[in-house]
């Protein structure tokens, strides 16, 4: 049984990890497209390595040498690559190498007319547009584990080192620096929308990562609070703090339950406690950071916790099989000797007895 869990836990981790490189990849093409049908029709520098890879290309044109963009892109990134191979793990590496390289495809492969026609004579509405689906595509990458090159990788480095600094608003500085070079190589005109582009990009990166995040802390003040505990126990596997409390109105002791649930399943909770006590009042609150060891965020592993009760089992089944078996060998093995004792007696008294009546 446990050895057939084990293989459906690595199934599941398998199938987990086919689904990060479709996504990573998926959101990687998409801001490829976003560059290529939204910035690079109507003009606009994004931020981020894209724009310092446009800055760059563009240079390089007024000299008459033409590179495309996505190879400066995938050069900038390459190197980029390499600093990341001391820090992060192999499947982050992967991960992010699909991203860079579907990104890179959709900048230089895939343009549709009908859509970079649309927006060429609007150049705010491309720009707020491509952010967007830029933003989109960073914060999925990076919420399955991966990013799409550039910017985003510097910023989970910086992210790394520290975790206080948010990876959307560390793409926002590094999104400065490019600014800046779009201002002194174009116009103030086009530092602008490239401001615009890196507000609204890092805003939609940050709402994209830290959306199913969230954290909402529920108090809930009842009569039933074993019965209401055991419930979220049960349902969650989060940890419940009770706290003890007086209505200074009606100077009877209430019961104060503390939870911290993620926002999703702040609905149902209130159904279940209201369904167990109707008299029960719940308010709630968002929580921004969370400090030290406790078990409130901390979800539990069923399968884990049955693996380590059924360990001590399993071992103690092992040595009783393992001593029954030394057993039935023991007394095979006696058996099997006494039963040859036996034999040879009765071949020596044969012997004897056939000796007895040559004599005689």
């Amino acid at each position: 049984m446990l050895l057939k869990n084990a293989e459906n836990r690595q199934k599941q981790k398998l199938s987990k990890f086919i689904i990060q490189i479709v996504m990573v990849s998926l959101a990687a093409l998409l801001g490829g497209i976003s560059f290529k049908n939204f910035f690079e029709p109507a003009g606009i520098i994004p931020a981020g390595f894209s724009g310092l890879s446009l800055i760059i290309s563009k240079g390089f044109a007024s000299i008459g040498v033409k590179i495309p963009t996505a190879v400066i892109y995938l050069i900038i990134n390459i190197a980029l690559f390499l600093f990341a191979l001391k820090i992060f793990g192999w499947k982050f590496l992967l991960l992010s190498a699909l991203g860079i390289s579907f990104y890179t495809l959709g900048m230089q492969f895939i343009y549709i007319p009908a859509l970079a026609n649309s927006v060429k004579a609007d150049k705010l509405l491309a720009g707020i547009l491509g952010a967007i689906f830029s933003g989109i595509s960073i914060g999925v990458a990076m919420k399955f584990g991966g990013t799409t090159g550039g910017s985003d990788i510097a910023g989970v480095i910086i992210n790394r080192y520290f975790p206080k600094v948010k990876t959307g608003y560390c793409m926002l500085l590094i999104n400065a620096i490019v600014l800046t070079l779009s201002i002194l190589t174009s116009s103030i005109l086009t530092g602008l929308y490239a401001l615009i582009v890196a507000v609204v990009s890092s805003l939609t990166t940050n709402l994209v990562l830290d959306g199913s995040k969230r954290v909402i802390a529920h108090y809930i003040i009842c009569d039933k609070d074993e019965e209401i505990a055991h419930a979220l126990l049960e349902r969650y596997h989060r940890g419940v703090t009770k706290l003890d409390g007086i209505g200074m109105f009606s100077k009877k002791e209430k019961s104060v339950l503390v939870c911290l649930l993620p926002n999703q399943q702040s609905d149902e909770m209130k159904k279940i406690v209201s369904a167990i006590d109707h008299n029960s009042f719940i308010f709630s609150s968002s929580v921004t950071e969370t400090l030290g060891t406790g078990e409130f965020l901390k979800e539990h592993s069923i399968f884990k916790n049955k693996i380590l009760k059924a360990i001590p089992n399993l071992k103690n089944k092992i040595k009783c099989n393992r001593n029954e078996h030394i057993k039935k060998l023991k007394l095979k093995k006696k058996c099997k000797f006494e039963k040859m004792h036996i034999v040879a007696k009765q071949t020596t008294d044969a012997s004897l007895n056939e000796i007895a009546e040559d004599n005689n």
